[in-house]
């Protein structure tokens, strides 16, 4: 990649332009709202000038409604009503420009070429080496081995931070939207508590939670080896486990997950760091999501998948 006066050139192994960006498109790419989500690991956005509300016994209220852009003004939520999806890489050029599309209300040109874009990223999961091969013919074959386009459920943490909380001294209830699919659901108990040993594994595991001063973290154990971490042919084992922490800034959460896998990941990979905006608009509501219907993989002939 060089960097010139106002374009940023990519060029392949022969020194050839492949892409070009001009510095005003760039930044107007950049800029988008849609990008908030993908902040890198570790960042932080500027500090929320509402304080952090809380609930009767002092710790932080996450009750209510999150998206992954910032509301309009007024609480709002953002036209179009963007879901929180999933974040597995750095975020291309093309879906800020999907996103934009969808916020306007225009579905003329949805496609998934974000996902060739994402498996560039500077943030994706290492494998073992002698796993490569399986992620790689999963991700060319996607469109009929991954579950999700089967209609079985995305699965923690692909299906991103929820879209509704609903919080109670010992308990936590999650909506989820998700894409193409019927709206999911968690339940999560927070306070002592210990994993069944001898639980079979299911599509979200067994989730429990617990503050640790202000951040709430939820360790999720238990799952099954059916569910993909991402799009890209990103499978997991029976080992894995998954702890999210939501951390309060004002009338924000910063939401941070860590996967851990030993059996098939090399090291801990730590997902890039999500903003959540709360929506204080008292009409707004999740609106109920068609059925999933898995009609079309016998007849898929392509490599295209939905996320």
């Amino acid at each position: 990649m060089e960097r010139e006066a106002g374009m940023v050139k990519l060029t392949n192994s022969a020194g050839a332009v492949v892409l070009s960006l001009a510095g005003a498109a760039a930044v107007l790419v950049s800029a988008s709202p849609a990008a908030a989500q993908f902040e890198p690991a570790g960042s932080a956005p500027a500090p929320s000038v509402a304080p952090t509300p809380r609930t009767p016994d002092g710790k932080p209220d996450f009750n209510g409604y999150w998206q992954a852009t910032p509301p309009r003004p007024g609480g709002g939520a953002a036209p179009g009503g963007i879901p929180i999806a999933p974040d597995t890489g750095r975020l291309g050029p093309n879906d800020l420009v999907q996103a934009n599309n969808l916020r306007n209300g225009d579905f003329s040109n949805l496609t998934n070429d974000g996902v060739p874009a994402r498996r560039q990223g500077d943030n994706l999961p290492l494998y073992k080496p002698e796993y490569w091969e399986k992620v790689l013919d999963l991700d060319l074959n996607g469109n009929k081995q991954d579950p999700y386009g089967q209609c079985f459920p995305m699965s923690t943490p692909r299906m991103g931070p929820p879209a509704r909380i609903l919080q109670t001294p010992t308990d936590l209830f999650m909506v989820y939207r998700v894409p193409f699919q019927q709206n999911q659901f968690r339940t999560v108990p927070i306070g002592p508590r210990t994993h069944p040993v001898d639980r079979d594994g299911t599509w979200n595991g067994d989730p429990v939670a617990h503050w640790d001063g202000d951040t709430l973290v939820i360790e999720t154990v238990g799952f099954n080896d059916l569910s993909w971490l991402g799009a890209e042919g990103y499978f997991h084992s029976y080992d894995l486990k998954v702890t999210e922490r939501f951390r309060p800034q004002g009338d924000r959460i910063l939401y941070d997950v860590t996967v851990e896998d030993p059996t098939v990941l090399q090291k801990p990979w730590v997902m890039n760091t999500r903003t959540l905006y709360r929506i204080t608009d008292p009409n707004y509501r999740i609106e109920e999501a068609d059925p999933c219907s898995d009609r079309d993989s016998t007849q898929i002939v392509g490599k295209q998948r939905e996320m």
